[in-house]
C-alpha cells in the first residue's frame, strides 16, 4: 500500500495511524473483504431463525434443536477446515469457495422435507459458511501495513458487529412476507461476498501462502500447538470466553432473581452493542499505542472486573456500571487480540494460527453457560467470584503468552519451540512490490496485535 507523504510522516511521529489515516490507508482489495463481510453479516439469518422456521414447517422443537446443534457443530469445524484450506489454496480463493458453496447449500434448505437431510445440510452449511473467517483475517494481515493492523481489525469488528446487530431486524421484516425469503436473501448475500472475493483472487494481488512445497516445514495444527507461547494465548482466549459468555447465561438469571424485567436485560445488551459500534474505533485510536500484551491483558482484566461487579447488585445503576466496565474491556482488548495470530504466525501457517484462535473461544462459549448456570444454582454470588478467578488466570496467560517472538523475527527460529518460518515475513508494501519506508524486522512489541473473533 502507498500512503501519502503527509500520512507517512504523521505515522512516524505518532507510531500509529489515526482513524482517518487508517481508513485512507486500507487498500481497495481489503475494502472488498470488509464490505463483503458486512453484507454477509447483514444477511446472516439462518442460525437465528432456523428453529422458528423448522417448527413453522411442522418439525418438533426437539428436531429443530438437533438441526441447530448440527449447524453449530459444523460452524466450529468450518473454522478449522478454513484455516487448513486457506494455507493451501490461498485466502481469497478460500472465501470464494466458502461463500459460493454455502450459498448453494442455503438455497437448497427450504426444499428439504426429511429431517435427516435438514440436519445434514445444516451441518454442511455451518461448515462452509465459517470457512471464510480465517482467510478474511489473514488477508487483512497480509495486505495492510503492520502499523495499521490494530485499527484495521477495529474497522473489521465494527462492520461485523453492525451487520450482526442490524441483520436480525432485516430478517424479521422478511419473515413477515415469507420464511423462505430469509434463505434466498442469505444465499444472495453469500454469493455476493463470493463475487467480491473472486475479483480479489483474479486480480492476482494476493500472494499464495508460503511453504507449499512438500519438503517444507510442517503445515499441520500440531505445528501450531508446538508454539508454547501461542498455546498460552489460546488458554487466555478460552478463559476469557467462559467469563464473557456469562452475560447471556448467568446474568439474566441474576436479574430475574433481583426483580428486574426482561426489558432491563435487553437494555443492558443494547448498551453494550451501541458502545462497541459507536466508540470502539475511537478507543482503538489510543489503545493501538499500547504494547500488545498490555492492551489485551487490560481488556481481559476489565471484562472480568465488570462481571465480578455484578455481585454488587441489585441496584439498576450498579448493573449499568458493571456492563459499561466489561464493555470498555471488550473495546480495549479485542481489536489488538484480533490481529495477534496473523502477527506472530509463520507465513505458511497463518490460516491455521487464526483458526486455532477461534476454536478455544467457541469451546468457551459452549461450556461457559453450563459452568455459569451450575455455579449460580449453587450460590448466585459464586459465579461472579469465579469470573474473577478465571480472569486472573487469563491475564497471567496473556502476559506470558504474548511476548514478541524476537528470535523468530531475526532468524526464523522460535527459541520456545514454536514452528520456524522459512519464508521471511514481508510488509504489505513488500508483498505488492512497493516500498513503505518502514523497517520490517517486526521487533517493536508495540506493533504486535492479537486474535479474537468476537466477532
Amino acid at each position: 500500500m502507498t500512503p501519502t507523504r503527509r500520512n507517512s510522516s504523521d505515522s512516524e511521529r505518532t507510531g500509529r495511524p489515526s482513524i482517518t489515516q487508517a481508513l485512507r490507508g486500507i487498500p481497495g482489495p481489503i475494502w472488498l473483504v470488509l464490505v463483503g463481510m458486512l453484507v454477509n453479516r447483514l444477511g446472516n439469518f439462518l442460525q437465528i431463525y432456523l428453529v422458528l422456521y423448522l417448527t413453522a414447517k411442522g418439525f418438533s422443537a426437539t428436531e429443530a434443536g438437533l438441526a441447530l446443534g448440527a449447524y453449530g457443530a459444523g460452524s466450529v469445524a468450518g473454522v478449522l477446515v478454513g484455516g487448513s484450506v486457506s494455507d493451501r489454496i490461498g485466502y481469497a480463493w478460500t472465501i470464494v469457495a466458502s461463500m459460493a458453496l454455502a450459498g448453494l447449500g442455503t438455497l437448497s434448505l427450504p426444499h428439504l422435507g426429511s429431517l435427516s437431510l435438514v440436519i445434514a445440510v445444516a451441518a454442511l452449511i455451518g461448515l462452509l459458511a465459517q470457512m471464510y473467517r480465517p482467510a478474511s483475517s489473514a488477508l487483512l494481515v497480509e495486505r495492510t501495513d503492520e502499523d495499521h493492523h490494530v485499527m484495521v481489525f477495529a474497522v473489521y469488528r465494527m462492520a461485523f458487529n453492525l451487520g450482526t446487530t442490524v441483520g436480525p431486524l432485516l430478517g424479521a421484516l422478511l419473515i413477515i412476507y415469507s420464511y423462505d425469503l430469509i434463505f434466498y436473501v442469505e444465499a444472495v448475500v453469500q454469493l455476493t461476498f463470493a463475487a467480491f472475493a473472486l475479483i480479489l483472487a483474479r486480480s492476482g494481488g494476493t500472494a499464495k501462502p508460503a511453504g507449499h512445497d512438500t519438503d517444507g516445514p510442517s503445515r499441520s495444527y500440531a505445528a501450531v500447538l508446538r508454539d508454547g507461547r501461542y498455546v498460552l494465548f489460546l488458554l487466555a482466549l478460552f478463559l476469557n470466553a467462559v467469563v464473557y459468555i456469562q452475560h447471556t447465561s448467568a446474568l439474566p438469571l441474576q436479574l430475574k432473581a433481583d426483580g428486574h424485567s426482561v426489558a432491563f436485560y435487553s437494555g443492558l445488551l443494547s448498551l453494550n452493542a451501541v458502545m462497541v459500534i459507536a466508540l470502539e474505533l475511537l478507543c482503538t485510536k489510543y489503545v493501538q499505542h499500547l504494547p500488545a500484551r498490555v492492551a489485551v491483558a487490560l481488556g481481559v482484566g476489565l471484562v472480568g472486573v465488570g462481571m465480578n461487579l455484578y455481585v454488587a447488585g441489585p441496584a439498576m445503576a450498579l448493573y449499568v456500571v458493571a456492563t459499561v466496565v466489561w464493555t470498555v474491556g471488550e473495546m480495549i482488548g479485542t481489536p489488538t487480540a484480533s490481529a495477534w495470530p496473523g502477527r506472530v504466525a509463520p507465513g505458511h501457517l497463518r490460516g491455521r494460527y487464526i483458526a486455532a484462535a477461534a476454536f478455544p473461544m467457541q469451546i468457551g462459549y459452549a461450556v461457559g453457560p453450563v459452568i455459569g448456570v451450575a455455579a449460580w444454582q449453587a450460590s448466585p454470588a459464586s459465579v461472579w467470584w469465579l469470573c474473577g478467578l478465571l480472569t486472573v488466570g487469563a491475564v497471567a496467560a496473556t502476559l506470558a503468552g504474548m511476548r514478541e517472538p524476537r528470535a523468530r523475527a531475526d532468524t526464523g527460529a522460535d527459541p520456545d519451540g514454536g514452528p520456524a518460518d522459512e519464508t521471511p515475513r514481508k510488509s504489505a508494501g513488500e508483498a505488492t512490490g512497493k516500498t513503505t519506508g518502514k523497517p520490517t524486522d517486526g521487533k517493536d512489541d508495540r506493533t504486535a496485535p492479537v486474535a479474537a473473533d468476537t466477532p
